[in-house]
């Protein structure tokens, strides 16, 4: 049995479940940020409009991101540990 395949399918499980959830909350900030301003500045690169899509979709792919990397650097540790 391949133990490494169940692990990476629990890790695809949370990680998915914590971009939905990060979506359906986008949509609820959004719709409450939309009464207080049209739009907000994010690190003064981006500007984003206060509209539950808006939200969903900059909740999912910056929490796709970091658990991207996080997921990968769980990975380069592991390899570096099963090399030694």
């Amino acid at each position: 049995m391949n133990d490494t395949s169940g692990g990476r399918r629990i890790l695809f499980i949370v990680g998915a479940s914590v971009v939905a959830i990060s979506g359906i909350l986008g949509v609820f900030i959004g719709e409450n940020g939309g009464q207080v301003a049209a739009e907000i500045s994010l690190f003064g690169l981006l500007s984003l409009p206060t509209t539950p899509l808006a939200f969903s979709l900059y909740g999912m792919v910056l929490s796709a991101a970091l658990l991207g990397v996080l997921f990968g650097l769980v990975e380069y540790a592991s390899r570096v540990e099963n090399a030694r």
